[in-house]
């Protein structure tokens, strides 16, 4: 009865030391996991739902993620629609913990390539900055500017320096 009972400690043993490193294992992929995960891939996974985007400087954009790309999320609210760059973003409330790949495209498709929509569109814009806001149309959109035609001034603006073109 004596070795059944040691055997019996033993097996129980090994299952407690097999068990501690199987979560040990899941713990350490579940980290890389969640290392790898990019907010454009949490806001693809948000499609459809409300979020409310805290601007660099304070400012706000709220509506529904309608898109995502790596660099900006397309928001859509009742008053229109914000195109945000991921880079402007201070914080964003409301989102879960799921993330959505997105595909090569998604990934490359830059601030720029969503504002020239816009400019071909030839939608009135409120294009908002640190240092200011201004309502105009987006004429023309270089590799790291935008020229809104305001009244009857052509402005450059920097895209580093933009925190939300709003529709609407």
């Amino acid at each position: 009865m004596r070795w059944e009972l040691l055997f019996a400690d033993l097996e129980s043993r090994l299952d407690a030391e097999e068990r501690a490193d199987v979560d040990a294992e899941i713990a350490e992929r579940t980290r890389d996991e969640r290392a790898a995960v990019v907010l454009a891939g949490r806001l693809a996974a948000h499609a459809g739902l409300p979020a409310s985007v805290v601007l660099r400087g304070g400012g706000r954009a709220v509506g529904t993620v309608a898109d995502v790309a790596g660099t900006w999320v397309l928001l859509d609210a009742p008053d229109g629609q914000a195109v945000v760059p991921l880079d402007a973003v201070a914080a964003i409330d409301g989102l879960g913990h799921a993330s959505a790949p997105l595909t090569e495209v998604r990934r490359r498709l830059s601030v720029a390539s969503a504002l020239r929509e816009l400019a071909e569109a030839g939608l009135p814009v409120r294009v908002e900055t640190d240092g200011g806001a201004w309502r105009g149309v987006i004429v023309s959109v270089g590799a790291d500017h935008l020229d809104l035609a305001v009244d009857s001034t052509m402005r450059a603006v920097p895209l580093g320096a933009v925190v939300a073109v709003r529709t609407g």
